[in-house]
């Protein structure tokens, strides 16, 4: 085997790999839940904010975290957020399907207030006024 034969085999060989690895990245990118806590502190908060807490669902895309997206709705769970503020993206444009979005949100309102805003997604689809 040549010396060119050889170099040729190695980027190739690396060139999959770092396909192979950014492949696995955005597959777990689009699928993984990610709990972070912040504490926001402000002199002009009422004090009936004292302690509130906010959860932020966004860009779930129709994807579900586990059976009836059990997964998500448990981390929402454990959080124990006074409200939960839903910032659009529950469906995809391109991949309808209504029923996984509404099916979470009866849900979530078991849990907490919910508050939706739609995004470019839902506004992209017929069933825009259903959610």
């Amino acid at each position: 085997m040549t010396a060119k034969r050889k170099k040729l085999i190695i980027v190739l060989a690396v060139v999959a790999a770092l396909l192979i690895a950014l492949f696995v990245w955005i597959a777990w990118g689009n699928t993984a839940l990610e709990l972070n806590t912040y504490t926001i502190t402000s002199d002009i908060l009422p004090e009936a904010f004292d302690g509130y807490r906010i959860a932020h669902v966004s860009d779930l895309h129709n994807a579900e975290m586990g059976d009836d997206n059990e997964k998500l709705l448990a981390m929402l769970r454990e959080a124990e957020p006074d409200m939960i503020a839903i910032t659009g993206d529950l469906i995809d444009s391109r991949n309808t399907n209504v029923e996984i979005a509404l099916q979470f949100i009866r849900e979530a309102v078991k849990i907490a207030p919910c508050y939706y805003v739609t995004g470019n997604h839902e506004a992209r689809v017929s069933e825009y006024g259903e959610l």
